[in-house]
């Protein structure tokens, strides 16, 4: 009975996600001036978008995959000493994830403060025992918006970002969720190709009052204790910002944002995103990018993908974009999970924000944008190498693609806002 009533307020959940999603309006906004002149302070617009302020003296590290992130999330959890903030989306109850809770909790029993916020669309499979384990040992474990009536208003809002704040002065952000199929070094059809960093310096607070943002909105509670606040000396010389977006309409950050970059942009935007549909004035900022003569490339997922309706919805748009000059490729190793983008090779952002109407409206997102050009190098690098297991689409071989892709394009197409 009680598996058919969860059943019965999932499905009732979904119905008010279409409803709500299917209300989205999309706005053309203006910047002045251009944002492409020479007179344009395009930090001092992102700022605008994003809601924080850029910061100098930060050091961010790029990691790939789960070979190189879970240790380096590890190694911070278990040199905690006094919090853990971990906001991961999906923490399921699988080899990776037992090993992510064990570390917390011997950390919460030796007297740190752990907090887990949850999403309770994305993380169902924690499994009892584990979240049993985790309370007693002190650990606070939050789902947020839980399925229930009381919460219908609420419940298409989700938190899908990925952020770990240890002590208040180490912080990871990405793409990346804990679960075995995010291990391997994104090469092979069964895992997740993903990308996080690690970030030190001033600009972690901005990733703490995130994490505790989302906590006000989940529990009610105002963390405000000097221990999770604590200054913070400069690590390194980059320039660094977080993208925290908050769920709304028109004016959600992750969405200005987006539109902001692209906007902005005078010779190149290289773009890896897992989740492709984005909405009108997206794709036309996109086309005048590419029509101004900016050199945009898209990496998108291949057929291996979780969410194959979401992959046709954006590919009914590719015919649109190779006419505009937009270079499509795919990626063929792995299932493409980074959302990242490099513009004009001098400044980047790594982050959990999908081009979808969903991710650009209705989620929390976190992308941190790092305005530095070593930085940004090593993301075209890294950019280059995934292009090289990638299958570009050229507009000839678009054109023949079979009937059957067309139709299930167009069809998957009419839904793109409930992605």
């Amino acid at each position: 009975m009680c598996v058919r009533v969860a059943r019965s307020l999932r499905a009732v959940a979904g119905l008010a996600a279409v409803l709500a999603t299917g209300c989205a309006t999309v706005r053309r906004y203006e910047y002045y001036p251009p944002l492409t002149s020479s007179g344009a302070d395009i930090q001092a617009a992102l700022a605008i978008a994003a809601g924080n302020d850029a910061v100098d003296g930060n050091r961010v590290d790029i990691l790939e995959n789960g070979d190189q992130v879970f240790p380096a999330m590890l190694d911070a959890i278990r040199q905690a000493k006094s919090s853990i903030h971990l906001e991961p989306y999906i923490l399921t109850d699988s080899a990776v994830g037992r090993e992510f809770i064990d570390s917390v909790l011997e950390r919460a029993r030796a007297g740190v403060k752990v907090r887990l916020l949850l999403d309770s669309f994305g993380t169902p499979g924690i499994g009892t025992l584990n979240e049993k384990l985790l309370r007693d040992a002190g650990a606070q474990v939050v789902f947020f918006h839980p399925t229930n009536v009381f919460n219908l208003r609420k419940i298409f809002l989700r938190t899908h970002r990925k952020i770990l704040v240890v002590d208040g002065k180490l912080g990871f952000t990405g793409g990346i969720c804990i679960d075995d199929e995010w291990t391997g070094d994104g090469t092979d059809s069964a895992h997740w190709r993903d990308t996080m960093v690690r970030v030190q310096g001033p600009v972690v607070r901005q990733m703490q009052a995130a994490f505790a943002r989302a906590w006000l909105e989940a529990t009610g509670e105002v963390l405000a204790a000097h221990v999770l606040f604590p200054r913070l000396p400069a690590a390194n010389g980059q320039r660094c910002q977080l993208m925290e977006s908050t769920p709304g309409f028109d004016g959600n950050p992750a969405r200005i944002s987006f539109l902001v970059a692209v906007n902005s942009a005078h010779s190149t935007i290289d773009i890896t995103n897992a989740y492709f549909a984005p909405d009108s004035v997206a794709l036309s900022t996109l086309e005048r990018a590419a029509k101004r003569g900016v050199r945009v490339r898209l990496l998108l997922p291949s057929r291996l993908t979780d969410a194959r309706p979401v992959r046709y919805a954006g590919r009914s748009d590719y015919t649109r974009l190779l006419r505009a000059g937009i270079e499509v490729y795919e990626y063929q190793a792995a299932k493409l999970h980074a959302k990242t983008m490099v513009v004009d090779g001098t400044w980047a952002s790594v982050g959990s924000t999908n081009l979808t109407s969903r991710s650009l409206y209705f989620n929390y997102e976190a992308n941190l944008n790092v305005f530095d050009e070593r930085f940004a190098a090593s993301m075209c690098e890294m950019f280059e190498r995934d292009l090289t297991r990638a299958q570009r689409v050229t507009l000839e071989a678009w054109k023949a693609r079979p009937f059957k892709e067309k139709l299930a394009e167009s069809f998957w197409g009419l839904f793109r806002k409930q992605y």
